[in-house]
């Protein structure tokens, strides 16, 4: 995928050149960075921001994004793989780095440590490869404990075993210690709490043989609902894409991605005609049917056959017939002067209108962080700030 930067400030104006399609994802950079400020205010006096910016920003982006991230807002950036963190390095990003997923190999350790990038050790075996690749070289982790989450970390069975690996590895520096929440989003739950009892008791536990280390357990639904300790760090991600980090609340902050197409084949069809794959609609009344140039190959979920709505001037209009890869059917019969060419817009606003990450996450029994991802690297992302505008797109150079 390339980036490339225009110097017109109008996407439609490229897509009418032939230079890109008409469906498009517009990325506000402005509002990420002013989710970046909101967030940082919440935090408590000594706490700092580690943006998870992993998945690609969450489909977002994560290069565009990174740049965003200013020293002075951003403690260090999260991602999961040291693929995604070697992109960012590649992009001339210099903030640290966190890696959350498993780095396995001498190698790849040797590669992380080298470019200012902190492994997050979460298994013992994990533990013993980066104390090996320490002999020559300093190796920055982060220890994750279980806390309760079951999936990855260090359980209080493995804490000796573990603080004689660190003893005997002078070169390996605990940068780190943190841990995950299961159900930080629902404050009615009351397992975080049970987490926080778990984690500061291991905790404990280091700190008694000198293992020293930032604190950080909170994501965005623990840090939306201010459990963030003084001086801790808050590792924050859905948040910073204005998406709802609580089960039951309104922490949302700015939407940064709107979802967009066009309309590019307007038709009448009379009563009893089918519409789509397998015939699974059929007009009730003489009905226009618009055409859009998008479909599940771009992310758009099949599960929104004949379920799901978008935007037409200002005003919800349903999908009907099947999602198929490349098109989406939708009834604008209801909707006054619908014509070729005008906008659609899948997620986002338009108007006084908006189709969130929630709704479609609900009608396809899914999360926001999953509409999210699955917009698809063949839809072009078009970064919008006050002066500039890029596009990024497969099909650009």
């Amino acid at each position: 995928m390339t980036a490339k930067s225009r110097s017109t400030d109008d996407a439609g104006a490229l897509a009418a050149a032939g230079l890109l399609r008409p469906t498009w994802a517009d990325i506000d950079l402005d509002a990420f960075s002013r989710n970046v400020d909101a967030i940082v205010r919440r935090l408590p006096a000594g706490s700092r921001l580690i943006a998870v910016l992993k998945a690609d920003a969450y489909g977002h982006g994560a290069v565009e994004l990174a740049r965003r991230c200013s020293p002075e807002r951003v403690a260090m950036i999260a991602v999961a793989l040291l693929e995604e963190a070697l992109e960012l390095r590649g992009a001339g990003i210099d903030l640290p780095i966190l890696l959350l997923g498993s780095v396995g190999s001498a190698d790849q350790v040797a590669l992380a440590a080298g470019q200012d990038m902190t492994i997050g050790v979460t298994s013992p075996e994990m533990l013993e490869i980066a104390a090996a690749s320490s002999r020559d070289r300093r190796v920055g982790i982060a220890l994750k404990l279980d806390s309760g989450m079951g999936r990855v970390g260090l359980r209080e069975g493995d804490l000796q075993q573990a603080i004689g690996t660190i003893a005997r590895s002078p070169g390996l520096h605990v940068d780190a210690i943190y841990t995950h929440f299961a159900n930080a989003g629902d404050p009615r739950d009351a397992y975080t709490e049970t987490q926080i009892a778990n984690f500061r008791r291991m905790v404990g536990v280091l700190r008694e043989v000198g293992i020293e280390g930032k604190l950080h357990e909170a994501n965005s639904g623990a840090t939306m609902r201010g459990l963030v300790a003084p001086g801790e760090l808050a590792r924050v991600g859905i948040a910073l894409y204005g998406a709802e980090a609580l089960d039951v609340g309104h922490s949302k902050l700015e939407p940064v991605m709107r979802w967009r197409t066009e309309i590019v084949r307007l038709k009448t069809l009379p009563a009893g005609h089918p519409v789509g794959y397998g015939e699974t609609f059929r007009t009730t009344r003489e009905s226009r049917i618009a055409t859009l140039p998008v479909g599940y190959a771009d992310g758009y979920n099949r599960l929104l056959s004949n379920r799901g709505e978008v935007l037409v001037r200002g005003r919800r209009a349903p999908v009907v017939g099947r999602v198929s890869m490349d098109l989406v059917t939708i009834d604008v019969t209801d909707i006054a002067d619908v014509q070729f060419g005008d906008e659609v817009v899948l997620l986002g606003s338009q108007g006084s209108e908006t189709i969130s990450a929630e709704e479609i996450a609900a009608l396809t029994g899914t999360i926001s962080y999953e509409v999210f991802c699955n917009v698809s690297a063949r839809v072009p992302r078009v970064y919008r700030e006050a002066d500039r505008m890029t596009v990024r797109s497969r099909f650009t150079s």
